[in-house]
């Protein structure tokens, strides 16, 4: 009687723990998948970004080139061109704005390059004036270029007929702006500037195949007034890198010879560019048109070294600096660009200008052109470095490493 009462209870015990036994074994294959779910959401963590991330959002954010290079104040290092030909130039930087009275900003950098260009500048800002709608700039500048390229002056100038002279100058004066809009600025200035050329006879020199008549003030340079007034029209966004919107501007200028050496004359320029996005702002058609116009006093003559030039990593990249040289140009550049990823763009480009002694022959009729593709590396705040290759030339082939956009 024994064993059929233990075999009950047994049974009894088993069939009261039988729901929580089976309660712990998955219905089916979804509530299985379902709880290894929600075990590893227990035990996930965020993931770590890698070194070359953090560095792309960095550049993207604009925060790593303007920590390092181009901080709001302080001493940094000045980095870049000093102008085309000059190679890449190094120098101390400083910037403190906010000083007497919080009214004023202070600028000032000495850069040099391994090529012995060099350039001091200094300037006293007041930008936030009568609710930041005035601004005003006093400024002081000493530069030296010693070896500036010159082909003659003309649309037929040779390529062949290549020589170098010297440029230094001083600059000091005064600008202001008005700014009745966000998008829309009225400016002037005066300057005192006093060129001075380095010309010898030497092989290779200016003067050792052009005179004083093919190349106007090589033997005698006066210090001029120079007078400037401008309006632009800017609403590209964003201001640095632009994906969108338009720019124009009009400037002119008065170059009064100091001495009445017979180089007083007048120049009018006009700037139009026009940026097109497409996909969203990932890729943009950017177009520049360029004409600049200069007439000499009676009498008068455009000394050679502020002439108009076509030439360079800026304008007419299939070409030496300086290439072309006139009292009137007149560019037109095409590029497309497209975002490859962050802090880094790709660029097809299409540059074509003339240079000429009268403005009405700027024509279409035997224009100079080229083409090439590059990389564009920076942030919305600006391009810091810019590699390019231009073809399709009577220049040849050329290879470009600039700091800074083309426009």
């Amino acid at each position: 009687m024994r064993t059929p009462l233990l075999l009950r209870i047994v049974t009894v015990l088993f069939v009261l723990s039988a729901p929580s036994v089976f309660a712990q074994e998955p219905e089916t294959r979804a509530e299985a998948l379902r709880r290894e779910r929600e075990e590893k959401s227990t035990q996930l963590s965020r993931p770590e970004q890698g070194r070359l991330e953090r560095l792309l959002l960095d550049l993207e954010s604009g925060r790593l080139f303007e920590r390092l290079l181009s901080p709001p104040q302080g001493i940094y290092p000045k980095i870049g061109n000093i102008t085309a030909g000059s190679g890449i130039s190094l120098g101390p930087a400083l910037r403190y704005p906010g000083v007497l009275g919080e009214h004023v900003d202070v600028q000032a950098f000495a850069a040099a390059s391994l090529s012995r260009y060099w350039m001091i500048d200094a300037r006293l800002q007041m930008p936030r004036l009568a609710k930041e709608r005035v601004s005003i700039d006093v400024h002081g500048q000493r530069y030296d270029f010693p070896d500036q390229e010159f082909f003659g002056i003309g649309p037929d100038s040779r390529r062949e007929d290549l020589v170098t002279y010297g440029l230094a100058n001083t600059v000091v004066g005064a600008a202001a702006t008005y700014r009745p809009a966000r998008w829309l600025v009225f400016g002037g200035g005066i300057d005192r500037i006093a060129p001075r050329i380095e010309a010898t006879s030497e092989p290779g020199a200016i003067l050792s195949l052009f005179n004083s008549q093919q190349a106007p003030g090589v033997l005698s340079q006066p210090d001029f007034f120079k007078y400037q007034a401008s309006a632009e029209l800017n609403y590209r966004q964003p201001r640095g890198n632009a994906r969108r919107g338009g720019r124009y501007s009009v400037t002119m200028q008065r170059f009064d010879d100091v001495e009445s050496s017979g180089f007083s004359f007048n120049r009018t320029e006009m700037n139009l560019e026009q940026f097109i996005p497409i996909l969203r702002d990932r890729r943009v058609l950017a177009l520049r048109a360029l004409v600049s116009v200069s007439d000499a006093d009676a009498g008068s003559d455009v000394p050679f070294y502020l002439q108009s030039t076509l030439g360079g990593q800026d304008d007419l990249r299939g070409f030496r600096r300086f290439r072309f040289r006139d009292r009137n140009a007149l560019l037109f550049q095409a590029e497309y660009r497209w975002e490859i990823f962050t802090a880094m763009d790709g660029a097809i480009f299409y540059d074509t200008g003339k240079v000429a002694a009268r403005r009405e022959d700027l024509s279409l009729d035997d224009l100079e052109s080229d083409y090439g593709i590059g990389f564009r590396f920076g942030t919305v705040n600006g391009v810091f470095l810019r590699v390019e290759g231009a073809f399709g030339s009577s220049g040849g082939k050329h290879f470009i490493l600039r700091f800074g956009n083309a426009f």
